[in-house]
């Protein structure tokens, strides 16, 4: 009797403690973590002061952090996932370590643009099991951003028209998997982390990499990587991530406050994206980038060497729904 009486009164205790936590975290400060500066060049802060923005007009304090002042990607996720965080914008990595078929949305010519790639996030449930993954690990995902045009080659050293182009020449790469993509289109990789990218050119170490230009113009790499191919390899995103516990403690008219902010600040970044994208190239040439475009057999060349990984770049059973995903949504 006297251990029922304990157990009740301890439910109680952790009952109200809970509570007390709800309210606390409705009231407290909403961050929003972002690894980049506050360049009008970087969709990750520009949607993070958007977001920022209406939560603080819907009454809510929200205050974005920017350079990664709050802690590098890893730190960010294990921060969300405790709730000491609430939003975080990241590498795709990071969704990539607790489900790896996130990789079939950036998959090289996988879809054939950036409003492709979000017509299939919308209108189909590829981006659910995902979801329902990083939730199990306290970290629900609020939306796959865009920050511009598609993934191209940069480098130092060459114009790259065709894949025998790459010969010779050692590009950055994320990953192992990325690396044999590489291979396949004639280059070889060297994994580095991207704060030590301009180090590594500078050592002679990389001599490029495979990258969207908001990329190259966040980080001053204009700078010397004066090639750019026009690949369309890849339409490259990054994760707005929020904290479960954090949002599942809000009273319901604040979630729905937060939901109304995400919900705006994505349809202004596919606009965002799009324009970004439509000025890219032209940018690019001003700051004395040689721009090369593929032409319609190199360009084909490239997909038929880039599909023979699909298996490795992504989990081999799932290239198939990524597929038809792609098929149903293609224009």
């Amino acid at each position: 009797m006297v251990r029922k009486h304990l157990t009740a009164c301890a439910a109680a205790l952790l009952a109200s403690a809970a509570l007390f936590a709800a309210k606390a975290a409705s009231a407290e400060e909403i961050r929003l973590a972002v690894g980049c500066p506050a360049v009008p060049q970087c969709a990750d802060w520009v949607w993070a002061e958007d977001v920022a923005k209406q939560l603080n007009e819907a009454g809510l304090e929200a205050k974005v952090y920017v350079g990664g002042a709050l802690g590098k990607d890893p730190e960010l996720v294990d921060q969300l996932s405790q709730g000491l965080l609430q939003f975080a914008l990241t590498n795709f990595v990071m969704i990539n370590e607790v489900d790896p078929r996130v990789q079939g949305f950036i998959t090289p010519y996988m879809f054939d643009d950036m409003p492709h790639m979000f017509r299939a996030l919308e209108e189909t449930d590829l981006l659910a099991p995902i979801s329902a993954k990083m939730e199990e690990q306290g970290v629900k995902i609020a939306a796959l951003t865009g920050l511009g045009g598609t993934v191209g080659f940069f480098n130092t050293k060459k114009p790259i028209e065709k894949p025998a182009d790459f010969e010779g020449l050692r590009m950055r790469a994320i990953d192992s998997s990325q690396m044999e993509l590489l291979k396949n289109w004639g280059a070889s990789g060297v994994v580095v982390d991207m704060p030590e990218f301009t180090t590594s050119v500078q050592q002679g170490m990389v001599d490029g990499y495979v990258n969207p230009p908001a990329v190259a113009f966040i980080f001053k790499h204009t700078d010397f990587l004066k090639y750019y191919t026009d690949a369309g390899a890849g339409t490259p995103f990054r994760s707005a991530l929020m904290s479960k516990d954090w949002y599942d403690g809000l009273s319901a008219e604040d979630r729905a406050k937060v939901d109304e902010a995400v919900r705006q600040a994505n349809l202004r970044n596919r606009e965002w994206t799009e324009k970004a994208a439509a000025q890219e190239l032209t940018q690019l040439e001003k700051l004395g980038v040689t721009v090369t475009e593929l032409t319609p057999e190199a360009r084909a060349e490239f997909v038929e060497r880039a599909r023979k990984t699909w298996p490795l770049l992504m989990p081999a059973d799932s290239v198939d729904a990524f597929v038809a995903a792609a098929e149903k949504t293609r224009k």
